[in-house]
C-alpha cells in the first residue's frame, strides 16, 4: 500500500477548517492546522450540546393531524400543508457546540521553510515538519483512545529554543485556572441558543433544572524548559520539547437524566486521565495509540495500482483529478480508506453516534446546528461500517437507536394516536423526536424510527448474533412496526397506505404551488415493507410469534404496490406528479434499491429499469452526500460506467472559499455539501466497497460494478453478511483469486457464473 492511499500532506498551513487535518478517539475530536507563528487546534467533545434533558412531553395534537389527514385524502394538499405547519410543528432542536481552540502562540517570529504537514490515516498520527532561524522544528498530534487524551508533542534542534503561549480560546461560558503545568478551563454550554435574530445567535443561560452542561478541559505540559502560569495562558521558554496532554469531559450521563442529578466528577475524571498518562513517555502513548488504531483500521486493504503520486500534496491532487482522472487510481483508495478512518476516529463503543459534521463542528453556531439529520444523514454515516469489518463501531448508533425507541413514543401517542414510537427528521443529543418548526417539506417526516429498524436487522446478518436479534433488534423493529400498522389506511383501491406523507426535502407542483404533502410516497411504503419482510425473516429466524407478526403477516399482503411513472421512472409520490426541481439532491423513493433490497435487477428487473431511468433524470451532479448515495445506487444496478463517473464527481475539488453549488471534496478530503457534511465520504466509502462486493444474505456477489479503468487490484477483509470475510483479487479485470472465510452455505456469483460453496473457516473459491 503506497502511501498516496493512506497519507494526507500538504506544504502549508491549513488556513481554513476544511483544510485543517482530523483526529479523534469517538468523544475527543480535533482539527490540526500546523500553523508556525499561531498554531490551532479545533477542540469537540461529543456531549457538548445546548439544552437540557426534558424528555420531550408534547401536548395531544391528534384532533390536528386528522384534520391535516382528511384534508389530503380530500385532495386539499395544499391546504394540509397549510395546517400541518400551523398546527402540527414542534421544537427546534439543540446545537452541538464546538468546544474551542487549543491555541499555541509563538513568542519569536518564524519564516517557515521545508514546510510539510501530513495525516497517517494508517497510524492516526498528524505532523508538522519545518525549519526556521536554523532551527528544525517537528510536531506530532494523535488521540488515544486507550489513555483518552490528545498528546501534541513539539521538538526543535538547532540555534532556537521553543517560546510559546499556550491556552485554549473558548465562546461558551467559562473560567480558567492556571496553576504549576497544568491549565484548567471550566465551562458551561447555553440552555438555549436563539436564532430568532438571525443572524446574530444569542447564548441564553438558564438556572435550575434547566441549566445546561457542565464541563472542563484541562492540559498539562511537560517539557525541559520553564513554565510560567499566566492568568489565562501558561507559558513555555528555553525548551528543546514540550508535550501537551489534554482531555475534555462534560456532566453529561444519559439523555433522560436531568443534568442536575448528575453525580459525575468530569473534572476528577479529566485529573486522572492527564494523571495517568504524565507518567508514560510519548513513545508509549503513541504505541498504545497506534496499535489499537491500527486492529480496527489493518482489517482492511484496498489497492488499485500505485499512481506514484506520493510527493504530490493533496490539495494538488484533488485539484489535477478535475483535469485528469486517469491517472491517481490510489486516489480512490484514499476517499475509500478515509471513510474508514473517520468511522474509527468518530464512533467508538460509549461515544455518542456520528453527527452531520461527524465530532469535529467547526463554529458554535453550525450549518443545520451539526444536529442528527435522520431523513437520509446520520444513517449514511454508517453505511460502511459493517462491511468495512468495523461492527465495534456501530454501537453508539445501536444505543442511538435504543434511546430514540424510547423518547419516540411519546409523540407517536400524542401526535398520532399511535402505538409503538416514531422519529423526525431532527435529533439531538437530548433525543427529541417531534418534527421540528417549519416547512413540512423537512419537518413532517416520521419515519426515522422504521429506517433505523434495518441496521438493527443488518447488525444481525453481519453477526448472526440471535440473542441481538431476540432481546434488542426484534422489539424495537416492532415497535416501528406498530406505528406504521397504526397510522395505515385504506386507499380508493383498496392498498394500505401511511397518510399522509412526504418525501424529504421535495416538492411537487401544483399548478403553480410547490407541495410536500402526499397522500403517501413511495419511499414510506418502501421503508415500511422493508420493515415488515425483515421482521417476518426475523421471527422466522427465531421462531419467535406475536400477533403483531400475525399482523404483519396480512398486511404485508396489502401494501401498496410500487408505480412506474410516464416517463418510465419510478413514482415518489402517491400520484404521477411533476417535481418542482427534476434534479433534486434528494432521491428517496429509491430507498427500495439501496440501502433496502427491494429492487434490484435478478428479482425484479423492471422496477430496476425504473429505478434506472429514475437516476438518469435526476441526473449525476448534487451535493456531496447525494453524489454518495447515487453511487451506491449506480453499483446495486450493477453499472459501472455510472459508478466511476459518480465517484469522480464526489472527487471534484471544492475551493475552501466556496460558494454554494455542486458538491465534491474540500482540500483535507472532507464531504462538500457544500458548507462540510461528513456523510458523504461515508457515502463513497460504501459505493466502492459495493462495487466491488454485495451480499444479500446467503448470497455473495464478486466485483459486480468494476470500473474498466480498475483494471488491477484487491480489496481484502470486507464482510459479508453472515459474517464472511472476503478476500479479492483481480488482473486485467477478472478475477484472478478468491478467498472466503466464514461458516455455513453460500451462493457465489460472479458475472454470470454461480457456484455453491459451504464455508468451515478459510477457503480459496474456484470460479
Amino acid at each position: 500500500m503506497g502511501l498516496g492511499s493512506h497519507v494526507l500532506w500538504y506544504n502549508h498551513p491549513a488556513k481554513e477548517w476544511v483544510e485543517a487535518l482530523p483526529l479523534g478517539n469517538g468523544s475527543l475530536g480535533a482539527m490540526v492546522f500546523g500553523g508556525v507563528d499561531k498554531e490551532t487546534v479545533g477542540l469537540n467533545l461529543d456531549t457538548l450540546w445546548s439544552g437540557f434533558s426534558h424528555k420531550y412531553a408534547v401536548d395531544n395534537k391528534y384532533e390536528h393531524f386528522v384534520k391535516a389527514r382528511d384534508l389530503a385524502l380530500d385532495g386539499k394538499m395544499i391546504e394540509s400543508r397549510d395546517y400541518i405547519e400551523e398546527n402540527l410543528t414542534g421544537d427546534d432542536c439543540e446545537w452541538y457546540l464546538q468546544l474551542g481552540k487549543l491555541m499555541l502562540t509563538s513568542n519569536v517570529h518564524m519564516c517557515a521553510k521545508k514546510y510539510r504537514r501530513e495525516l497517517d490515516i494508517a497510524t492516526a498520527v498528524t505532523k508538522v515538519e519545518y525549519t526556521a532561524n536554523d532551527t528544525v522544528y517537528n510536531r506530532e498530534a494523535f488521540i488515544s483512545h486507550p489513555d483518552k487524551v490528545l498528546v501534541y508533542s513539539i521538538k526543535c534542534e538547532g540555534k532556537k529554543k521553543l517560546d510559546f503561549n499556550a491556552m485554549v480560546n473558548c465562546e461558551l461560558k467559562n473560567e480558567v485556572e492556571t496553576n504549576g503545568d497544568t491549565y484548567t478551563l471550566r465551562g458551561l454550554c447555553p440552555s438555549h441558543i436563539d436564532f430568532s435574530k438571525d443572524p446574530k445567535a444569542i447564548a441564553e443561560y438558564w438556572c435550575g433544572d434547566q441549566v445546561g452542561v457542565s464541563f472542563c478541559c484541562m492540559f498539562k505540559v511537560l517539557t525541559d524548559g520553564q513554565i510560567k502560569a499566566n492568568k489565562k495562558h501558561l507559558t513555555v521558554s528555553d525548551a528543546t520539547y514540550a508535550n501537551i496532554i489534554l482531555t475534555a469531559e462534560s456532566s453529561f450521563e444519559a439523555w433522560d437524566k436531568p443534568l442536575t442529578q448528575s453525580e459525575k466528577d468530569y473534572e476528577g475524571i479529566c485529573r486522572e486521565r492527564i494523571s495517568a498518562a504524565s507518567v508514560q513517555s510519548v513513545e508509549e502513548l503513541k504505541a498504545r495509540h497506534i496499535a489499537d488504531h491500527k486492529e480496527f483500521y489493518d482489517r482492511v486493504s484496498i489497492d488499485l495500482g500505485n499512481s506514484k503520486k506520493d510527493s504530490t500534496p493533496t490539495n494538488r491532487r484533488l485539484h489535477e483529478f478535475l483535469y485528469n482522472k486517469n491517472n491517481d487510481n490510489d486516489l480512490y483508495c484514499l476517499l475509500f480508506n478515509y471513510g474508514r478512518y473517520l468511522t474509527i476516529a468518530a464512533s467508538r463503543a460509549g461515544s455518542q453516534a456520528m453527527t452531520l459534521q461527524g465530532i469535529w463542528t467547526f463554529k458554535m453556531c453550525s450549518p443545520w446546528r451539526s444536529n442528527y439529520t435522520t431523513n437520509i444523514n446520520t444513517e449514511m454515516n454508517y453505511w460502511p461500517t459493517m462491511t468495512c469489518s468495523l461492527p465495534e463501531m456501530n454501537q453508539p448508533l445501536i444505543d442511538f437507536i435504543k434511546e430514540l425507541s424510547v423518547s419516540g413514543k411519546e409523540v407517536a401517542k400524542n401526535y398520532y394516536n399511535a402505538g409503538g414510537f416514531c422519529v423526525h427528521h431532527n435529533v439531538d443529543l437530548w433525543r427529541i423526536p417531534t418534527p421540528s418548526k417549519g416547512n413540512p417539506v423537512w419537518s413532517f417526516w416520521s419515519m426515522a424510527g422504521a429506517w433505523f429498524c434495518r441496521h438493527l436487522f443488518e447488525q444481525y446478518e453481519y453477526t448472526l448474533d440471535k440473542a441481538f436479534l431476540k432481546d434488542t433488534a426484534l422489539p424495537i423493529m416492532e415497535s416501528a412496526a406498530r406505528f406504521c400498522l397504526d397510522m395505515m389506511i385504506e386507499d380508493k383501491d383498496g392498498y394500505l397506505i401511511f397518510a399522509p406523507s412526504t418525501s424529504p426535502e421535495n416538492e411537487y407542483k401544483i399548478g403553480r404551488k410547490d407541495c410536500s404533502i402526499s397522500e403517501t410516497t413511495y419511499m414510506t411504503m418502501g421503508i415500511i415493507r422493508d420493515l415488515f419482510l425483515n421482521i417476518m425473516k426475523a421471527a422466522e429466524i427465531l421462531g419467535a410469534e406475536s400477533d403483531i407478526i400475525d399482523e404483519i403477516k396480512v398486511k404485508y399482503e396489502k401494501l401498496l404496490p410500487y408505480r412506474i411513472g410516464s416517463k418510465g421512472e419510478l413514482l415518489e409520490w402517491y400520484k404521477d406528479v411533476v417535481g418542482f426541481d427534476q434534479h433534486h439532491r434528494h432521491v428517496s423513493h429509491l430507498y427500495s434499491l439501496f440501502p433496502a433490497n427491494l429492487i434490484n435487477v435478478d428479482d425484479t428487473p423492471e422496477l430496476a429499469q425504473a429505478a434506472r431511468r429514475t437516476l438518469e433524470l435526476r441526473g449525476d451532479n448534487g451535493t456531496g452526500w447525494s453524489l454518495g448515495w447515487k453511487i451506491n445506487f449506480w453499483a446495486r444496478l450493477r453499472d459501472k460506467d455510472k459508478v466511476i463517473k459518480l465517484i469522480d464527481n464526489q472527487l471534484r475539488y471544492i475551493n475552501p472559499k466556496y460558494t454554494p453549488g455542486r458538491g465534491g471534496t474540500f482540500p483535507n478530503m472532507f464531504d462538500a455539501h457544500p458548507p462540510f457534511q461528513i456523510d458523504g465520504n461515508f457515502g463513497a466509502t460504501s459505493g466502492i466497497a459495493q462495487a466491488l462486493m454485495q451480499s444479500f444474505e446467503n448470497r455473495i456477489l464478486i466485483l459486480p460494478a468494476l470500473p474498466d479503468k480498475w483494471a488491477d487490484g484487491h480489496i481484502h477483509g470486507l464482510t459479508a453478511k453472515g459474517g464472511v470475510k472476503v478476500d479479492i483479487d483481480w488482473a486485467d479485470g477478472k478475477l484472478t483469486k478468491l478467498t472466503l472465510d466464514g461458516k455455513g452455505d453460500y451462493e457465489i456469483i460472479y458475472g454470470d457464473k454461480t457456484v455453491n460453496v459451504t464455508l468451515d473457516g478459510k477457503k480459496d473459491v474456484e470460479i
